[in-house]
């Protein structure tokens, strides 16, 4: 017989101490449902007289509802991990204009409704874009543009510390950080022959956090891009123009067993899983008419690729998805569940403390 606790100081008892961990399993489950229920995508969208803007939705793309209102272009969100801001790369200030290739980005973060955006980088003599959190929420990876080489680098989440991870002579980009913290993945030309061909390859590479022990996991002669890891860390989401147009395909996070999620004639690309990895949102161009170039929209399907829904269903250019984290539940170390109304105690079977 097992007794545990609970929080008003009744005894309950159990005639099986798997019968508490059946409870616990469908808890987190319908905890899962709950939360995802209630989760947001943020995107970017030029609805707003063709400029750039960061919006959000519900996942079924309802109650849209605009953060950023600024003359200039904002683009690229992304959530920290307790949800209360978001990151995000503008144009808004004065030294944006460099040449073309050069436009210099600066990333901001604001707060989850769009209020007190910051810049983090303040840096007129590069163009930043592309952030990513660290899972603890300290730092930010993001990419940096300067003198014909792009770089990924890290920085503190209040702008502090900025430092260059890469050091290659190649365009590094789009990083996006492993759940677990320990690597980086993003996309890369530097396996090209020349400058001109580069653009054309270009591949998903991993790293440590540092920086260190960089590996090719796509190795095509295709354009590969846009890496998004899954919430369990074991597999990443990407697109690539390998068959002919670009895709969305899956792999898992050493490279291996490579799938085409999309199979559809026109672009596809941004992924993003969804906090509970049942889903991949991302942008295309399949609604797109054509003498419409504008027209980009965001869609949601199963992590398989099954059921593709249209969540905007706008003229305007509406991609960049990124869905808000949710916070998980588990059993610690200690014994203890962290739950919606408090902890439980498991019984001690042990004798010990």
């Amino acid at each position: 017989m097992e007794c545990t606790w609970l929080k008003r100081k009744r005894q309950v008892c159990y005639p099986y101490s798997g019968f508490l961990t059946l409870v616990v399993c469908l808890l987190l489950a319908w905890t899962s449902l709950v939360q995802a229920a209630d989760t947001r995508i943020a995107f970017m969208s030029t609805r707003n007289e063709d400029n750039g803007e960061i919006f959000l939705m519900n996942p079924d793309g309802k109650r849209v509802r605009r953060l950023t209102r600024h003359l200039e272009y904002d683009s690229a969100p992304a959530w920290s991990p307790d949800g209360k801001k978001i990151a995000f790369m503008s144009y808004r200030d004065e030294h944006r204009f460099k040449g073309w290739g050069s436009i210099n980005g600066e990333i901001y973060v604001m707060n989850a409704d769009g209020t007190n955006p910051i810049n983090l980088t303040q840096s007129p003599e590069r163009a930043d874009g592309s952030p990513s959190w660290s899972p603890d929420g300290k730092q930010i990876v993001f990419h940096v543009f300067e003198q014909g080489i792009a770089a990924i680098w890290v920085m503190g989440s209040d702008g502090g510390n900025p430092r260059n991870l890469t050091n290659h002579d190649a365009l590094d980009g789009y990083p996006d950080w492993s759940p677990d913290g320990r690597q980086i993945t993003f996309s890369s030309d530097r396996d090209g022959g020349g400058k001109f061909e580069a653009w054309e390859n270009r591949e998903v590479y991993v790293m440590n956090a540092d920086g260190a022990n960089p590996i090719n996991l796509t190795n095509n002669p295709a354009w590969d891009g846009g890496p998004d890891w899954s919430p369990d860390g074991k597999q990443i989401a990407f697109f690539s123009n390998r068959d002919g147009n670009r895709e969305v395909y899956m792999m898992n996070a050493d490279g291996t067993n490579l799938i085409n999620l999309t199979n559809h004639p026109a672009d596809d690309r941004h992924p993003d899983w969804s906090p509970d990895g049942r889903q991949i949102a991302f942008s295309t161009t399949r609604d797109r008419k054509d003498d419409d170039d504008k027209n980009v929209e965001i869609y949601v399907m199963n992590a398989d690729g099954t059921n593709p829904i249209n969540l905007t269903n706008h003229p305007a250019w509406d991609s960049q998805p990124s869905w808000e984290p949710v916070s998980t539940l588990s059993v610690s170390a200690k014994g203890k569940l962290a739950t919606l109304w408090g902890q439980v105690k498991r019984g001690n079977t042990y004798g010990g403390k």
